[in-house]
């Protein structure tokens, strides 16, 4: 937590810096002060970036540092909590014009007193070096590359599901899956075995396997530690199955969820997966039932003897002999054997993620390792990771054999292992891993909002020629590498769209953030061990359902060096809270809420970075300031398709994300986008008639790399005769243009991902033209009239995955298609059943040609009445 604090730190006297006269405009030796405190800072920060993991064989220099460390972090906090506090009353009495002086008096001599506060830890710094010089040299000279290795790509990372040692595991499964003969009855089949035994991932592998994704009509996973009640299952569940979003069918009642399912799975062979499931009624007060778990089978999972089976996951013998009609259908998962798990640790070790031949004196160290695993696949993993962050020093495999020797029982060397992975964490990762402990446990987190709380709560460093987001997305992937964090999602460009935590790992970040954290509390959360915030705290997520005013108050009043404010899972009925606005050091606020924001006075927000408004209601349009893309320091605007604003006034050149934005009739307000000229994504929501060259200064968005189009109310709407060289991937929907308007678009150079959504383009033909679409990969069709797509191998020559949805009007696909050796995924979802055919087809003619690559999957999902638009749909997603 040290460095974080001082990096954080030391971001707001870089503010300072920079700024002088806008704080302390009547003090001579205001630059100088700063200056200075900088100076110290970053020499601080050099300190706390020497890596400085726990030594076996140096106790004593390991405890000294740990308490300088600490040291260090009050004094860190405490010069933060005053120089903020200070810094907001400057902004407040500039704001009420009385009182500027004073305040900037208090702020100057807090500077000079936190200068002297960091001369004292300089004296400290000084002596611990010379008492244990040689100890500290032994130290580095061993540990020196325990600082991130190079790190992949996030949209390249291939390291789930390592499967080392679980290959006829996943063959016995599909086996009790598959093989009807053993009955065709109904079945609940249970993976069972102790935490970090591969359970999830074994399902997960044989829930992907071709072989069952083409064997049931219907497949479902839910996460039992996700859901609150047998209601959650059942939405998790049928969000699986229909095409619709589960805040759409939370809206049943419990009696029509468990009719709906019923329903969807009569007649059908389906797979449920229930991952987790701890305690059987766990919804039931905690009290076991038979009779709950045959209620909830027999009421939501029809038995038309066609071979259905229901799979879980757990950790309980008695939860699987419940579930499993008898022990034939029980699955016992009992760990690697000594040269599986030594197979598995190399894997990890090694810096690529393949196996590869090690030097004799680390393959005898390893394999020691390795059978202190006790074949446990979650903590060979982890380990292995660590072993991967290191340099060629068998001294330093020592230290980690020596760490976990100890250990004789699992649990305990879980959190040994976690605890020697924390440590052996470069300092500014620390406080990036121990903050995913502000989420709730088993949930999913967005890439983007997390890499936007890092930067916004000071986490990233700066560095030259990188955005904090590039560096923040950095650290990520070395999480990643080191097996810290699990991939959970990607888009269908297969960037990592969302990630989690195994849930022990989860308890280990949360536990560890309180006890570092104990005095004072940073980040509360329904989570955390605090349940409300103090003066101090920094991050504040709030995750009941509804916020009222009488709350407001008692909640936000207090919280003056608030930075981070997370509200978007509740239901406010009021537009904004008032006293929001009074948080002046806020960096990153989500709301979600009806009625109007425009007279919140948002403008007081000037250190805000990320800004995300929706109603929460689609039937609801937020009504927002004009002038809000006018707060200085903004990064990420998020807004509702039907709000409007203005462009800024003047150029905002932090600004990267814009999503949505309404462009509407003839007012250059809305469609001059040179205001912004650094956007890297941005969406655009088009109402009314638009000018022909309306959209043209899109032409000079030189970094943009993602475009979102969508129209309203629009009788023609017309592509700009330009588009930015840098522009990777683009989505249409509701355009309405004709097939020849896609000339255009294939001439960009950089294409990467397209998407046509809901009628993108019209009319049943369309004959692409030679020398378009060079570089796309990644290609959708959603809801399209085309019937004839007269395309060859020359036309998309680097293309790798296509996917048509709702391409009713479509029956062949272009057969020279078999030629595109580069085509890894045909996907089809609601298609007529020639084209289902003739996908196959080109599979098979690959395959005789010697490509053995691609995969066809027809995943048709139910479509249910809705008369909700189809942008609701999921995203494309790989368990």
């Amino acid at each position: 937590m040290n460095c974080v604090v001082v990096s954080s730190l030391l971001g707001i006297v870089d503010q300072l810096y920079k700024n002088p006269c806008l704080i302390l405009p009547e003090i001579d030796d205001a630059q100088i002060i700063i200056s200075t405190l900088k100076d110290k800072l970053h020499s601080l920060q050099a300190y706390l970036d020497k890596p400085r993991p726990i030594i076996a064989s140096v106790p004593d220099r390991d405890k000294a540092v740990k308490r300088l460390d600490e040291e260090i972090r009050d004094v860190a906090m405490k010069a933060e909590d005053e120089i903020e506090s200070k810094v907001g009353e400057v902004y407040l009495a500039a704001k009420q014009q009385q009182g500027e002086a004073a305040a900037c008096e208090d702020l100057h001599r807090s500077l000079q007193k936190v200068v002297k506060d960091f001369e004292s830890v300089e004296v400290r710094i000084r002596d611990l070096q010379t008492r244990h010089t040689a100890s500290i040299h032994d130290v580095s000279s061993s540990s020196s590359s325990s600082s991130t290795p190079p790190c992949l790509q996030l949209e390249n990372h291939e390291f789930e599901n390592t499967m080392i040692g679980m290959e006829g595991d996943v063959e016995k499964i599909k086996g009790m899956l598959i093989q009807t003969s053993s009955s065709t009855q109904l079945q609940v089949v249970s993976i069972q075995g102790l935490i970090g035994t591969g359970k999830t991932t074994l399902a997960k592998k044989v829930y992907e396997d071709p072989s069952i994704v083409s064997h049931f009509d219907i497949q479902a996973w839910t996460v039992e530690g996700q859901v609150n009640s047998l209601r959650d299952m059942h939405i998790d569940i049928l969000s699986c199955i229909v095409s619709l979003t589960k805040e759409e069918i939370s809206k049943q009642n419990d009696k029509q969820l468990v009719e709906q399912l019923r329903k969807l799975l009569m007649g059908q062979r389906y797979l449920i997966v229930i991952d987790d499931l701890f305690s059987i009624t766990a919804w039931n007060d905690n009290y076991m039932s038979w009779e709950i778990w045959s209620g909830f089978m027999s009421t939501s999972f029809p038995d038309d003897r066609n071979g259905s089976r229901v799979l879980i996951t757990t950790r309980k013998m008695k939860v699987a002999e419940f579930a499993s009609s008898s022990d034939m259908w029980i699955f016992y998962t009992d760990g690697l054997n000594p040269e599986e798990s030594w197979k598995l640790l190399s894997k990890n070790a090694t810096s690529n993620g393949k196996c590869s031949s090690l030097p004799p004196e680390f393959e005898i160290i390893g394999r020691s390792i390795a059978e202190k695993c006790m074949g446990m696949p979650l903590v060979i993993v982890l380990i292995g990771g660590l072993l991967s962050t290191l340099n060629n020093s068998p001294r330093q495999w020592e230290d980690i054999l020596f760490t976990i020797s100890s250990c004789n029982f699992p649990l305990k060397l879980l959190h040994y292992t976690f605890e020697v992975c924390y440590d052996y964490l470069p300092t500014h990762l620390k406080a990036c891993f121990l903050y995913f402990g502000v989420f709730r446990k088993k949930i999913e987190i967005h890439v983007k909002k997390l890499i936007e709380l890092w930067v916004a709560g000071g986490f990233v460093k700066p560095e030259m020629n990188k955005s904090l987001e590039e560096i923040a997305k950095d650290y990520l992937c070395d999480l990643i590498n080191r097996r810290l964090v699990q991939i959970h999602k990607r888009s269908l460009g297969r960037k990592i769209k969302s990630c989690m935590l195994h849930d022990m790992l989860h308890e280990f970040c949360f536990r560890k953030a309180i006890k570092e954290d104990i005095k004072r509390p940073r980040w509360v959360s329904p989570t955390s061990y605090f349940t409300d915030p103090s003066p101090e705290t920094r991050s504040f997520f709030y995750f009941a359902k509804n916020l009222y005013l009488a709350k407001c108050w008692s909640i936000f009043s207090s919280l003056k060096l608030l930075r981070i404010l997370d509200l978007s899972s509740v239901k406010y009925w009021h537009g904004m809270p008032s006293e929001i606005v009074n948080l002046v050091h806020l960096r990153y606020f989500a709301l979600r809420t009806i009625g109007s924001v425009c007279n919140s006075q948002l403008f007081k927000l000037q250190n805000l970075q990320t800004l995300i408004l929706s109603a929460w209601t689609k039937e609801y349009q937020l009504q927002l300031p004009c002038d809000v893309l006018d707060l200085p320091w903004l990064r990420h605007v998020r807004f509702d398709k039907g709000s409007s604003s203005y462009l800024p006034n003047l150029v905002q050149e932090n600004l990267q994300t814009l999503s949505w934005f309404k462009v509407t009739g003839r007012d250059t307000r809305t469609s001059n986008f040179t205001k912004v000229p650094n956007l890297k994504e941005l969406g655009i929501y088009i109402e009314g008639e638009l000018l022909p060259n309306a959209l043209d200064s899109l032409a000079r968005l030189h970094q943009l790399e993602k475009l979102k189009v969508k129209t309203g109310r629009v009788e023609r709407f017309n592509l700009p005769n330009c588009f930015p060289s840098k522009l990777k991937q683009l989505t249409l929907c509701n355009t309405y243009l004709s097939w020849e308007d896609m000339d255009i678009i294939g001439n960009l150079p950089s294409l990467d991902l397209l998407k046509l959504k809901d009628f993108a383009c019209c009319g049943p033909e369309w004959t692409p033209r030679d020398g378009e679409f060079l570089q796309l990969r990644f290609f959708l069709i959603e809801r399209s009239d085309l019937k004839h797509w007269n395309a060859n191998a020359n036309h998309f020559p680097a293309l790798e995955h296509l996917i048509l949805r709702y391409c009713w009007d479509m029956e062949k696909l272009p057969s020279d298609f078999e030629e595109v050796c580069t085509l890894r995924l045909i996907e089809l979802d609601n298609c007529c059943f020639s084209l289902v055919t003739s996908a196959k087809e080109i599979q098979q003619a690959q395959r005789d040609l010697g490509y053995e690559g691609l995969v066809v999957r027809d995943v048709t999902k139910i479509e249910l009445p809705t008369n909700e638009s189809s942008e609701k749909r999921s995203e494309y997603t790989i368990w």
